[in-house]
């Protein structure tokens, strides 16, 4: 399949972004681990977990526009496999990292990690490069399920291939070697089945703060400004939910590494299988407001639901419907944001849609980890209620697109 190479490198950055949750949470969280002294408060832990977390996700923030224009420019395979070198070098400093005991090492390997996951927004040109407007919309839900794969791999990987009574040699840095090498076997894949697809070269200027110009671009665009900014707040809040979650699983259902794992990997499992194959018609059916408008009132009642529950059983049982009203979001903003942009300059429109997302995912985390390690159930209140903001704001904004449900 001719888009296998991109839909791999998008599994690659999902798995790195998932990988470190079952890893980090355990490593900072318990006391036991001893990565950290000992009397180290709950909030220190806490924010250091989000210190780490939202590293990836800033590194994103910078790169993803960055590595957009520079591929409108020199060309998508090259920036691919740019990116790809540098992310299996930022693996193997993580496990560097760990094993110096170093969150400073850890950091900068997070960071630049993000930065090389910005390919993201070079992996959704393609598809623009390379599909009918017919495929787009079913290519960008491709795409998601190769996000939600790696959302299934990576914290499953990080929670079993660290743990050493699954295998004697496995540690906290096996999880890290594996990815590195995964990258390098991409590059060979990219190497020899990827054609470049840039339809013509775009030149456009690039400095290093092109991330903060873009996200004021974004919030001044007259045809994307409230789509942006429906997007920025959602990203807020699944953000917090997502890379907190573990948190409020140790606190409240007292979850191991490996439980933790489970969990997201059973996320991603629904993700996946909702993406690939579940909202396939819906897509055709109906126009992407209304499936925007559905996702995010859907999202913001379960996480509600899911505060309330006390059996493990009944939370698995929601995460089907999580992950449905989730893989009807990302496809039908995508959709949205090509579709108003011209051809020659996709790469640098979705990068700056890239930039309001990870801007997003990555800032709560850096200010927040000290709260949520005291008031666990912050990762669902704040889930839910950007949730209904965004969807406020989205209705107030395109009232007359979302009455026009069928496509």
């Amino acid at each position: 399949m001719r888009l296998f190479p991109v839909l791999l490198t998008v599994f690659i950055d999902s798995l790195g972004f998932g990988l470190v949750y079952p890893i980090f949470s355990v490593l900072l969280m318990n006391p036991e681990q001893g990565f950290l002294p000992v009397n180290t408060s709950l909030a220190m832990r806490g924010w250091l977990f989000g210190l780490l977390v939202s590293g990836f996700c800033l590194g994103q923030f910078f790169g993803g526009p960055i590595l957009g224009a520079l591929s409108d420019y020199k060309g998508r395979k090259k920036i691919l496999l740019l990116t790809l070198w540098l992310a299996a070098s930022t693996y193997a400093l993580t496990a560097i990292g760990i094993i110096l005991e170093s969150i400073i090492i850890i950091f900068i390997s997070r960071l630049l990690g993000g930065v090389a996951a910005g390919n993201w927004s070079v992996a959704q040109t393609v598809i623009v490069d390379t599909s009918t407007e017919k495929e787009k919309t079913k290519n960008f839900g491709l795409l998601g399920m190769a996000w939600g794969t790696g959302f299934v791999i990576g914290p499953y990987l990080g929670g079993k291939l660290s743990d050493p009574s699954v295998c004697a040699i496995f540690s906290l840095t096996t999880p890290f070697l594996a990815a590195s090498f995964l990258c390098l076997l991409n590059i060979v894949l990219l190497l020899l089945r990827m054609q470049e697809s840039l339809p013509a070269i775009q030149y456009t200027k690039i400095s290093l703060n092109i991330g903060i110009q873009q996200l004021k671009e974004a919030f001044t665009s007259d045809k994307l400004r409230s789509l942006f900014l429906t997007m920025f707040i959602f990203c807020i809040g699944w953000g917090f939910f997502t890379e907190f979650c573990p948190i409020f699983l140790i606190r409240k259902f007292h979850f191991s590494g490996s439980e933790i794992a489970n969990f997201y990997a059973s996320i991603g499992l629904w993700i996946a299988f909702c993406q690939g194959l579940i909202i396939r018609p819906f897509l055709r059916w109906f126009s992407p407001n209304a499936l925007i408008l559905t996702a995010l009132l859907g999202m913001g009642c379960t996480l509600i639901i899911m505060a309330f529950i006390e059996v493990k059983f009944f939370l698995y049982c929601m995460l089907p419907a999580l992950a449905f009203f989730e893989a009807l979001l990302f496809p039908s903003a995508t959709t949205i944001v090509s579709n108003v942009s011209d051809k020659q300059s996709q790469g640098h429109v979705l990068g700056i849609y890239n930039s309001v997302q990870w801007a997003g995912i990555g800032l709560t985390p850096l200010f927040s980890g000290s709260f949520v390690a005291i008031y666990p159930y912050l990762p669902l209140a704040v889930g839910a209620m950007s949730m209904f903001f965004a969807l406020i704001i989205f209705v107030a904004n395109n009232r007359p697109k979302i009455l026009s449900i069928k496509k």
